[in-house]
């Protein structure tokens, strides 16, 4: 059986940044809580429609295309990393016309408060009370106006980019893990190895079939259980960031139904996203240069473990897999600058400036 400290630490090491976007930022805010379970769904959505795909796959070939070990691994790759961007982009889709509705009735809430504070300020004036009245009770309402501002604020500080990507960049991760992940755990923390009366082996210790820890030739120096949490680790932590560029391409995206012209066209912008640090422009054609490369580097990570099928091949494809992560965190950190579009950029300005004029006040008086 597997040492019960080897699984507790492996289970971390592969849950743990996911483990920390939940309890520091996701779960606090039940709005992040819901997106993190919508994302988690449409990963699985990509997972039932990838498999529909190899079964289409395997059958049109007559099997011949599992004869080779690239056609394999083409198979399978290239299906699932398309399923994937698909269903990230029509989960985006869909946030991006919840969000509409939210703002406008964010918008009309604003309206109706406005209006009856309104309301309230006229019909206290029209009954000619005196000032000292008329003092406290402005001072009232300004007190009940800002509750539901607080509250109109609160939602739209939470509702940006940043934040909603993060989300549900972890609930997409964590349903990619458990796949990537969970089977061999559940398999290796399985029953107790038993023994006959005479000594011998008599059955359990897990997926190895003889007792034990699962070892595999693929890394040799190293348990299964601990390769694959390395594994699960970083493509959670490439989740992420791919589904923030994916709320970037596809954020800039939609300014092309506005009829915003630009001077470069997608090739150039992903040239240009491809030198470390540098970025993807903030324009159309830097978002569909975003989507792009999402789908290409996925597609890398996905290939850079090939070598598993090989002897010791852990040795190769972990550290090219490490250097996928850190490249695709240079080129997010190119775009962070810049990330959120023009409009939550400016509302969430005016909302701090708002904020410090009230506490400026707060403190006059």
């Amino acid at each position: 059986m597997t040492s019960p400290t080897l699984i507790f630490g492996a289970i971390l090491l592969a849950f743990s940044p996911t483990i920390f976007l939940l309890l520091h930022i996701i779960f606090p805010k039940p709005q992040l809580v819901i997106l993190a379970v919508c994302a988690a769904f449409a990963y699985l959505l990509s997972a039932l429609l990838s498999s529909l795909l190899w079964l289409i796959i395997t059958k049109a070939s007559g099997g011949g295309i599992l004869n080779s070990a690239l056609g394999t691994l083409f198979a399978l790759a290239i299906p699932g990393v398309i399923c994937q961007m698909i269903l990230r982009c029509v989960y985006v889709m869909g946030y991006f016309k919840v969000e509409s509705v939210i703002r406008k009735s964010v918008a009309k809430h604003e309206e109706e408060t406005l209006a009856a504070a309104a309301y309230v300020n006229e019909t206290g004036g029209d009954r000619g009370s005196n000032e000292s009245n008329n003092t406290n009770d402005n001072s009232n309402n300004s007190r009940n106006d800002e509750s539901p501002h607080a509250e109109t604020n609160a939602l739209q500080l939470q509702l940006n980019d940043i934040s909603c990507s993060l989300a549900s960049g972890c609930g997409y991760a964590v349903m990619h893990s458990l796949f990537l992940y969970g089977t061999l755990v559940a398999s290796e923390s399985g029953e107790a190895n038993s023994y006959d009366i005479g000594g011998s082996y008599a059955g359990g210790g897990g997926s190895t079939g003889h007792g034990g820890t699962l070892y595999q030739e693929s890394c040799g120096g190293m348990p299964s259980l601990l390769n694959s949490a390395l594994i699960a680790c970083m493509f959670s932590i490439l989740d992420v960031m791919w589904m923030m560029l994916t709320f970037y391409g596809m954020r800039r995206r939609s300014s092309l139904r506005n009829n915003i012209s630009t001077s470069t066209t997608t090739m150039q912008a992903l040239l240009h996203g491809l030198l470390p640090c540098r970025g993807f422009d903030d324009s159309p054609s830097g978002g569909n240069a975003s989507l792009v490369f999402v789908t290409l580097s996925h597609l890398a990570a996905s290939l850079v473990l090939a070598p598993n099928a090989y002897e010791d091949g852990c040795k190769i494809s972990l550290p090219l897999l490490g250097i996928i992560v850190l490249y695709v965190g240079s080129v997010l950190r190119g775009v962070y600058g810049y990330f959120l579009p023009e409009d939550q950029r400016r509302r969430i300005q005016g909302m701090q400036l708002g904020l410090r004029d009230v506490e400026q006040s707060h403190h006059v008086e």
